[in-house]
């Protein structure tokens, strides 16, 4: 590559752009610009919707939020991109949605791409009735999903405005679903409620879960494979 960017959209971002808007010709040798500081995400420019046909798409995505608070052993997401969740506003996620619905013949699913859609409990909730609203205005055009951790089933306020925002779909990162191995891979959070039990909660507001699953841990033993059969037909 001549041009070899690391890192987020920030300060790296604008010195390439700087140094194409002088000279495209092609270096003598690779620059390599790393990104010190990040654009925060209430920054960032709404995503060119209007240049691509959305009809083509099977689904749609939107980023509220970026980064997780936990340190599960194998993820890199904190390390890439912080613990501390960054967030855009709900004003710019609504005005994303509209640019989306726009287009004749958008997507009827949109996937929320947040590392961990409840990373930032508090502004998760804030957000959501902004996003209630915004389906009810324009006649609920739109079905969600997204990816959290497992101890969602703790929140039912949150889980509350997501079913009244019709959010139909959540991935979560099961992993194992025993609890020692859980430990060895930093990812004690998702035994906080009985496996079995928060899989039923979510369910009850009408999330379909889709999960993750690891085969092949450190910790893993002889019957590991049948434990994980049977947790997943008892779940089923």
């Amino acid at each position: 590559f001549d041009y070899l960017h690391v890192g987020e959209i920030g300060d790296a971002t604008d010195q390439l752009v700087e140094i194409l808007d002088r000279d495209v010709s092609i270096p003598s040798s690779q620059v390599k610009l790393e990104t010190k500081e990040r654009l925060p995400l209430a920054d960032f420019p709404s995503p060119a919707y209007e240049a691509a046909p959305l009809k083509r798409y099977l689904s749609g995505s939107l980023q509220f939020s970026s980064g997780c608070p936990y340190r599960c052993e194998f993820c890199d997401i904190p390390q890439l991109y912080g613990r501390q969740p960054r967030l855009k506003t709900p004003e710019q996620m609504c005005a994303e949605l509209d640019a989306i619905i726009s287009q004749p013949g958008h997507p009827a699913v949109v996937y929320f791409v947040d590392d961990n859609f409840i990373g930032n409990r508090k502004a998760t909730k804030d957000m959501l009735p902004h996003l209630v609203e915004w389906q009810k205005k324009n006649a609920y055009p739109l079905q969600f999903a997204c990816e959290a951790t497992l101890n969602m089933a703790k929140q039912p306020d949150i889980l509350e405005l997501m079913r009244q925002a019709n959010f139909m779909t959540v991935f979560v990162g099961i992993e194992t679903p025993e609890e020692d191995a859980l430990a060895g891979i930093d990812k004690k959070h998702n035994a906080a409620v009985p496996m079995y039990e928060a899989i039923e909660t979510l369910n009850s507001y009408g999330l379909e879960v889709t999960s993750g699953i690891i085969l092949g841990l450190d910790t893993d033993t002889d019957g590991s494979e049948q434990k994980l059969i049977d947790f997943i037909d008892k779940s089923a």
